[in-house]
């Protein structure tokens, strides 16, 4: 017995269908195939390159460079500045401060004062004329350790 029997007897119905094939081609598709075909390669090459695409493409070097040094500057430059010591008030000084304390030091001491002392601040007079030299070295002797003097006058 050959393969047919063999299949005739495992699947009867099955091999009752007819062997056709399902697809076809529609009729005189391939006569004028060549000139349609044609007509698409030259339609694509009238076609203008996107603007969007010429931006990309001008501007992608570029991009990438200000990326990698944009990188290069948050893994190296930032880690440094916040591991290095700042030396000095005059350094951390904000341009808009009259006597070397920058606004985070201001800050930190007017949130340290009691409420009293703060009015009393206000209620004073503004200080006028020069500080005396006995004044000055009460001031740091009372609030500057010597390792800050030492520090602020690297």
């Amino acid at each position: 017995m050959g393969e047919m029997g063999k299949f005739k007897k495992t699947a009867p119905e099955l091999s009752k269908i007819q062997k056709e094939q399902p697809f076809g081609v529609p009729e005189k598709y391939f006569d004028d195939f060549s000139a349609r075909l044609q007509m698409k390669i030259e339609a694509e090459k009238t076609i203008l390159p996107d603007q969007a695409n010429r931006f990309v493409k001008f501007f992608k070097p570029a991009l990438g460079l200000a990326a990698g040094f944009a990188l290069i500057f948050m893994l190296v430059y930032w880690p440094i500045k916040m591991v290095t010591p700042k030396n000095g008030i005059a350094k951390n000084a904000s341009p808009n401060s009259k006597n070397g304390i920058s606004d985070t030091q201001y800050r930190t001491i007017v949130e340290g004062m009691d409420e009293n002392s703060f009015y009393a601040l206000l209620d004073e007079p503004a200080q006028t004329g020069e500080i005396s030299d006995d004044d000055l070295i009460n001031y740091l002797s009372s609030n500057v350790s010597d390792y800050d003097i030492y520090v602020a006058t690297e």
